[in-house]
């Protein structure tokens, strides 16, 4: 079945992935938001319309009808006053597109794609489920003024909206680059932050938008899901996967030197101890992901990163 799907935030780094995912399926016809300058060798193919979530013109959906929105776009900023003025103009933005949307003939399906961190701590370690209360940590305090529109719409019952709330998306960047790889690479030695007892639920990116990508066909409406892979793992234990793959020696970070190099924030992100379960056990059985072993998934990783930097990493003798 043909559908006309539109993607907002489709040049980050979950956008990246899921629009070359749904590229693969040629009934898939796609429209891409783009905010910023982005490589457009990578986008040429898709119609693209280059302007902000607040300055969109309702013209193109009437153009281009949409059955399905992707909403991955995310206001940015550097430090907690930025943040703070990003989180209050993009509360005011996805209020207006929430308006536009509710106003066309045929209201579209709306994947609204946020983030475990919006679950806060969980008492005990009890693993978040998509019923769980939230209780935004670290980021999410500000981002979550982006969502509220569309929680208050879902709960509302007025539009078919639904939350893909991913765990510890692991690609050949952002966070996993940028505090592991990376470090592993310059400083040799793998990064252990906070006390290491923090619960991570970890996935893949490309099975992270391969997930998303279910949630729209095969969800059923208003449903929200959990994005992740496997059981959750102690961040010890990841760091010591990362340190049988890559050879390299464990070194802990803790909690108050991360406060002092990053900030409070990019602190608590990284430690705060969200584990995640879901009760749709059949759409991620549904969903084909490919990295359920969590050595695995890091082992490809590790592979990517190695090729891009041309590094032969030394393997254990036989």
């Amino acid at each position: 079945m043909k559908r006309n799907l539109w993607v907002f935030g489709g040049t980050g780094f979950i956008g990246r992935a899921l629009v070359k995912h749904l590229s693969k399926n040629p009934d898939n016809h796609l429209h891409l938001l783009i905010h910023r300058n982005s490589n457009y060798r990578e986008i040429e193919r898709f119609n693209t319309i280059k302007s902000s979530l607040a300055a969109f013109d309702p013209f193109w959906f009437e153009r281009y009808p949409p059955d399905v929105v992707f909403h991955l776009a995310r206001p940015a900023g550097s430090n907690r006053i930025s943040r703070m003025f990003a989180a209050k103009s993009g509360g005011w933005a996805n209020r207006r597109m929430l308006n536009i949307l509710l106003n066309l003939p045929n209201s579209p399906t709306v994947v609204y794609v946020s983030g475990s961190l919006v679950y806060g701590k969980r008492p005990d370690n009890l693993p978040a489920t998509e019923g769980s209360s939230i209780k935004p940590a670290a980021y999410a305090r500000h981002y979550v003024r982006n969502e509220i529109p569309w929680l208050e719409a879902q709960q509302a019952g007025v539009m078919d909206i639904r939350c893909a709330r991913p765990g510890w998306i692991a690609g050949n960047a952002s966070w996993f680059r940028k505090f592991f790889l990376e470090v592993m690479h310059q400083q040799k030695y793998v990064p252990c932050y906070g006390d290491g007892l923090q619960l991570m639920s970890l996935i893949h990116l490309d099975d992270g938008a391969k997930m998303i990508d279910a949630l729209s066909k095969i969800g059923k409406p208003r449903q929200n899901l959990n994005v992740f892979t496997g059981k959750p793992i102690r961040h010890k234990d990841f760091c010591n996967m990362l340190s049988e793959i890559s050879m390299l020696p464990v070194k802990e970070i803790p909690e108050n030197k991360l406060k002092q190099q990053f900030g409070k924030t990019v602190a608590a992100a990284l430690t705060t101890s969200i584990p995640l379960q879901t009760e749709y056990p059949d759409l991620h059985q549904q969903s084909n992901v490919q990295y359920t072993d969590h050595k695995k998934l890091l082992s490809n990783l590790l592979g990517l990163f190695e090729n891009e930097k041309g590094i032969l990493t030394p393997r254990p003798e036989k």
